[in-house]
């Protein structure tokens, strides 16, 4: 009898199929189980991956320290804080340096907030030591509130001024490190900058325990000088207020605000004759690069100057003395060369262009005096 044929037609493929059967059901099972433990381990709050970032997958060294170490892996802290410039105004109403209070009024300080750093402008008459003394522990306090906001902020600089604008006391602190106790001498010391300008400083006695100025030089936010008179003056700081009134109008001539103000009858370069004034009118128009315009009609002490107008219009603004007399760099934010590299402010009077230092040019009267922006470049 022939031996049976083994190999029939099919018989092969039966067989394969029931080979892998097992082995597909083992690989979903594993699947399974992994999928629902992967599941698991992210509820957890785990990678259920991160055996995949070893050095087996590494195709880039990490770099290696001094010593020859692998480098720590740099961590990234993110943040969503933010701090507008309304909030450091407030924070100044709630001030305390080592557990005085220090605050001001949020309707009493101007601040300016950019990326890096806050600057705050204060008018303040308190006589020379208190201001001198208050300011250093303000700015310190707000320099330690600026760090823990956790935004970035490198520096505080104050700015305390008297009546009339000008600079008493400008310091500024680091944010990081800024000091929490400690006396005057030792708050300036730890400044980075501080500068007291020369009438101040001759009403702290004859030996003060600190210099008139001492590190580097604090800045504005467009990094331009801060300027602090540094020789005493003959009319000595404007620390008594007068009256006046001025009306601010906009570009077409409409009221826009009136109020009474205060500015203190020793202008820069006023006369000494009690109780005189003088009325002027004066416009600021940055239109050419997209500024606003403003103007105002103001009351101002005899012999004041083209540049005491502008100081007492409500504008902001930076100067810095040069040996021809102050020159303006930058009104309401809008700075020279900022639209070219000759573009600027200039002035004129009564719709001449003057040829001298606005801090020279002596009003009369009657004047329109007329800040504008020229030159500029698109």
């Amino acid at each position: 009898m022939a031996e049976p044929d083994t190999n029939l037609p099919g018989d092969g493929g039966k067989k394969g199929t029931r080979v892998w059967r097992p082995v597909v059901a083992v690989l979903a099972a594993v699947t399974i189980a992994f999928c629902a433990w992967s599941a698991w381990q992210y509820a957890q709050g785990n990678n259920p991956l991160a055996f995949l970032s070893g050095d087996a997958l590494q195709t880039v060294s990490e770099p290696a320290s001094a010593d020859g170490q692998a480098a720590a892996t740099p961590q990234i802290a993110m943040t969503a804080n933010t701090v507008t410039a309304d909030d450091v105004a407030a924070a100044c109403a709630g001030l305390s340096f080592d557990g005085s209070d220090v605050s001001v009024a949020a309707d009493d300080v101007k601040a300016v907030l950019t990326a890096n750093g806050v600057w705050i402008e204060q008018a303040t008459t308190d006589d020379a030591p208190a201001m001198v003394d208050a300011t250093a522990r303000r700015a310190a306090a707000l320099a330690k509130w600026a760090s823990e906001q956790n935004v970035g902020l490198a520096d505080v600089t104050w700015i305390s001024e008297d009546a009339n604008g000008a600079v008493r006391l400008v310091v500024r602190y680091g944010c990081d490190g800024a000091p929490t106790s400690g006396d005057t001498s030792a708050l300036l010391s730890a400044a980075e900058g501080y500068a007291i300008s020369g009438d101040a400083y001759a009403q702290l006695g004859d030996a003060p325990a600190f210099a008139q100025q001492g590190g580097e030089a604090p800045t504005l936010p467009d990094d331009s000088a801060i300027t602090v008179v540094q020789k005493k003056t003959v009319d000595g700081e404007a620390l008594t207020k007068t009256k006046t009134t001025y009306r601010v109008v906009d570009q077409n001539g409409k009221n826009v605000s009136s109020k009474n103000g205060s500015v203190d009858g020793s202008a820069s370069g006023a006369s000494s004759q009690q109780g005189a004034t003088v009325t002027v009118s004066i416009t600021v128009d940055g239109s050419s690069a997209g500024a606003g315009s403003s103007s105002a009609t103001l009351t101002l002490p005899a012999g004041a100057t083209v540049y005491d107008a502008l100081a007492s219009c409500g504008v902001s603004f930076n100067a810095k003395a040069t040996g021809y007399g102050m020159y303006v760099s930058s009104i309401a934010g809008l700075a020279e060369k900022e639209h070219g590299g000759m573009s600027g402010w200039m002035y004129s009077v009564n719709g001449s262009t003057a040829n001298i230092a606005c801090s020279s040019y002596v009003l009369s009267g009657g004047e329109s005096i007329y800040w504008w922006y020229a030159n500029v470049e698109y």
